[in-house]
């Protein structure tokens, strides 16, 4: 999210949205957000708290935002890497724990977290966490933007958040992924080959590269 971007809440309720979307777990959740400096502090503030009012619950509720993680096992997974992302410096500035409402116990629910302080060495910036957790970091400049960005051995997708048409395709290009969206995300076009970087799968759907995936090819 670059300083330049039209409106801060804008691209906080653009952030939540990849983030949170399925209790963040699709394959494309945004999960390492990068905010400039220069807003960083109001970004931060306005993140916070457009996530501590989204409401966890059944997801059979109209009301509800944030359902459980899909097993028991990945909600203890989701636990131990928090705790791990903690000891490693980082803090939760909301959630970071299972929720203590009523009715929600039994369940595997995990409170939507923010994580601050995190270094890219820290397990919350190394590692895929596919629940509803994101962490917090700041940057400088495009340069250290894109290094931040690009220092992960996923590449499936990345958003960027700017009102400048020729950094948005500057950084897209930069980008180390399969999928770059521009003051959105988790957009998809049938016609679009969706498919990713490094340890982001092999292969593409969508587009006319999909075809490849169906053919095999012979030499005589």
């Amino acid at each position: 999210v670059f300083s330049d971007t039209r409106k801060v809440q804008e691209a906080v309720d653009g952030v939540c949205f990849a983030a949170f979307v399925a209790s963040g777990q699709t394959c494309v959740s945004g999960k390492r957000v990068l905010v400039q400096d220069e807003i960083f502090d109001e970004f931060q503030d306005a993140l916070i708290s457009k996530v501590t009012s989204l409401r966890v619950g059944n997801p059979l509720e109209e009301a509800t935002d944030i359902g459980p993680v899909v097993s028991a096992r990945q909600l203890e997974r989701i636990e131990d890497q928090v705790a791990r992302a903690k000891a490693g410096g980082a803090k939760a500035v909301t959630g970071g724990q299972r929720p203590s409402l009523d009715g929600l116990g039994k369940g595997h629910f995990y409170e939507p977290t923010v994580l601050t302080g995190v270094s890219p060495e820290n397990p919350a910036f190394v590692e895929e966490i596919f629940g509803p957790v994101i962490s917090l970091s700041r940057f400088r400049d495009e340069e250290e933007a894109l290094a931040l960005a690009n220092s992960s051995d996923y590449g499936l997708g990345g958003a960027i958040w700017t009102e400048d048409i020729r950094k948005a395709f500057r950084v897209a290009r930069g980008l180390r992924c399969g999928l770059s969206w521009v003051n959105c995300h988790h957009r998809n076009d049938p016609s679009s080959p969706w498919g990713g970087f490094g340890q982001s799968g092999i292969g593409r759907e969508n587009g006319p590269e999909a075809f490849e995936e169906y053919t095999t090819t012979k030499s005589l």
